[in-house]
């Protein structure tokens, strides 16, 4: 008999690491897979006291959440964590209410019916240009991995973004979303933190570091490195995210989440970050290709190599070089903590660049249920 489920929509490396790390500590995870949260009974969630809600689809994470509630069975993360973790436009508010350092934003519902098109097009632009001025940012507001998201440099890029996405689709259901532009070092951040009982805390973090100049996107979907950073060697930062897992858990007892926040540094040049990037890229699309070859064995078959690979990543001198410039710039800079993701992936990037496995504090959390 279980008391612990792993709900998902997808097996990925992710929730292969969490069933192998479980088991290893002796929780057996129930498992099942959804393609419809909504239609989850009483009797799927028998003898369950804790789930873990790994659907990748941001809808039916967010239904999940809201079924095994109604079931009377603790969610990680709970239902409304994971609400404001699918809409940037709910997170960003919540972390301004709660004084979280956060980009300027704008957001605008799209024209009501008989609203004229064009009208609406420039209210934007000029509310956008008075508020936030070029270059900004266009960002789906439920998107995730970068998709959609694109840097606008002027008046007429931003008419053309704004007319072409003037109409709801799925990962911009409700109106447009535009935030001021960052200028980067180079890399931003991805921040685990917790929420444990009565203790919460600051899981790791890694940098992902854009490939060029070009490339303001730093996702480790699209190719940005990992770097693994002691965030708690910075008191400011950590403050600060602390502040940011605050506002978003709220009442709630126990969640993990990620927050991505944009290091601020004006005037830089950040030419030999990229020189630095250039000497690691090579080693570190080698891994890609190979977890992309092996993506249909099973995980346990070929996670030692992949880590193994990672190991003589890490020993490079150019990674040992970038991951010291990267803490030297972090003690000059401000952070700005822009979305917050509930279901965030780490089997690769983040469990191999910090040394810490997430799937463990998922573990941690669940015995804690299971001993109330």
């Amino acid at each position: 008999m279980s008391n612990a489920a792993l709900l998902y929509d997808r097996l990925t490396i992710d929730e292969a690491e969490l069933l192998i790390t479980a088991s290893r500590r002796g929780l057996e995870f129930k498992r099942i897979f959804t393609k419809n949260p909504s239609s989850l009974t009483a009797e799927d969630v028998e003898d369950i006291k804790v789930v873990v809600n790994r659907c990748e689809s941001k809808h039916r994470a967010l239904e999940a959440a809201r079924r095994i509630e109604e079931l009377g069975r603790v969610v990680i993360n709970p239902y409304r964590v994971e609400s404001l973790c699918s809409d940037k436009i709910k997170t960003i508010r919540v972390l301004e209410e709660k004084g979280v350092k956060v980009p300027r934003s704008l957001f605008r519902s799209f024209p009501r019916d008989g609203y004229d098109l064009e009208d609406w097009i420039m209210e934007v632009v000029e509310e956008a240009e008075s508020k936030l001025g070029y270059p900004l940012v266009f960002k789906p507001t439920h998107g995730s991995w970068g998709r959609g998201v694109l840097k606008v440099g002027n008046r007429e890029n931003l008419v053309e973004v704004l007319s072409r996405n003037s109409k709801p689709t799925q990962i911009n259901p409700e109106g447009v979303f535009l935030q001021e532009y960052i200028e980067k070092p180079g890399f931003d951040l991805r921040v685990l933190v917790y929420k444990e009982g009565s203790s919460s805390g600051l899981l790791c973090c890694i940098a992902r570091v854009s490939r060029s100049p070009e490339e303001f996107r730093t996702n480790t979907h699209l190719g940005g490195l990992p770097v693994g950073v002691d965030l708690d060697s910075y008191p400011r930062h950590r403050v600060e995210v602390m502040r940011a897992l605050d506002a978003m858990m709220g009442y709630e007892d126990y969640g993990i989440v990620a927050l991505d926040a944009m290091p601020s540094i004006e005037g830089g040049n950040w030419s030999s970050i990229y020189r630095l990037v250039a000497g690691c890229i090579s080693v570190y699309d080698e891994i890609r290709r190979f977890v992309h070859e092996n993506r249909f064995r099973r995980y346990v078959n070929w996670k030692n190599e992949m880590e193994e690979m990672f190991r003589k990543l890490k020993e490079l001198d150019a990674y040992k070089k970038l991951s010291r410039f990267i803490h030297e710039l972090l003690g000059s800079c401000d952070l700005k903590i822009h979305e917050a993701n509930s279901r965030f992936d780490y089997a690769l990037n983040t469990r191999n660049a910090t040394g810490i496995n997430p799937a463990d504090k998922y573990v941690d959390i669940c015995f804690k249920i299971l001993e109330q």
